[in-house]
């Protein structure tokens, strides 16, 4: 069975190698330089967000789906035959999508394309001009789809972005889909993102996780980097009822892979927005009133400014 296909309607792997030479590309904006550089994060549900820098958007794994029919694709938290995979059904989103305007997007990065992250309705209304970031499996499958700005960034690449008088540069990060390699190999390998925001003295640097646990794969990956000023984790525990296992972490899975990076700031998402999300983001409030995490508990719409 085709990896990425397991869960989704119509996704089929690539089987293009992973590349692991570092590369680098830029895109340059122009403008006068701003007095005080920011980064605005704004969380849309799911795993979408608008990440914005200099007037440069990045959109992130997008869904916009909603009612009962938010997306379709297999249920993961439901017992099927692992030979087999699961029946595709309907997922019903929780809470209403707050939107966003589309022609303000530079940029979409995605961290694997299962229909949670980049659904049906995101597929039918974005630009097929808009550059896109993919895993390397998954660049074949989104082209099909129409888009044909879409690039592959493998493992441990960069790309490098001149936006005004700063720099965004994104590196892919390892993302294991499950700590049983059995499982990661049946869902595909996804891509984590390093973003470091620059402008002269001043940097901040946000560790977006996709989904993944805290692997040993994961964690010498990150070494290099050090500690980010955000991490932006996925949570929800989604699997465990199924026969794949827990496939996106619990909240005592991040409170370990948190305090291996020692992230300044968490920003939780990918809970609350689907009843696929199994655990509720309060479990992770709960249990770290005995670790004392540097936790930003965000609502959908919010934005938070670094």
């Amino acid at each position: 069975m085709d990896r990425r296909k397991f869960l989704t309607t119509g996704i089929i792997a690539s089987s293009a190698a992973m590349l692991l030479n570092a590369q680098e590309s830029t895109a340059s904006t122009t403008g006068q330089q701003p007095e005080n550089p920011a980064v605005h994060i704004r969380w849309l549900g799911a795993a979408t967000m608008l990440i914005t820098f200099n007037g440069f958007t990045i959109l992130t794994d997008p869904c916009f789906g909603q009612g009962n029919k938010a997306f379709s694709m297999g249920d993961p938290n439901e017992m099927f035959d692992l030979a087999k995979g699961p029946n595709i059904i309907d997922h019903e989103r929780l809470t209403p999508f707050v939107g966003l305007e589309t022609s303000d997007i530079n940029l979409m990065l995605l961290s694997h394309a299962h229909e949670d992250h980049f659904d049906q309705q995101a597929q039918a209304t974005l630009s097929p001009s808009l550059p896109m970031l993919v895993p390397s499996q998954d660049k074949a499958t989104i082209t099909q789809k129409g888009f044909n700005l879409v690039e592959d960034l493998p493992w441990k690449n960069t790309r490098t972005y001149k936006i005004k008088s700063g720099t965004i540069k994104i590196t892919s990060i390892p993302a294991l889909h499950s700590e049983a390699s059995s499982i990661s190999g049946i869902l595909g390998e996804g891509n984590g993102y390093w973003l470091e925001f620059t402008q002269g003295n001043w940097q901040k640097t946000i560790y977006w996780t996709g989904d993944t646990f805290g692997t040993p794969i994961v964690l010498e990956s990150l070494i290099p980097f050090g500690s980010p000023d955000v991490m932006i984790p996925h949570m929800g525990g989604v699997g465990t009822t199924g026969p794949l296992g827990k496939i996106s972490m619990e909240a005592r899975d991040l409170i370990p892979f948190a305090k291996a990076i020692s992230p300044q700031n968490i920003i939780p998402i990918h809970h609350s927005t689907y009843p696929l999300y199994l655990e509720k983001i309060s479990a992770l409030s709960l249990l770290n009133d005995e670790h004392r995490l540097p936790l930003n508990l965000i609502s959908e719409g919010t934005v938070i400014t670094y």
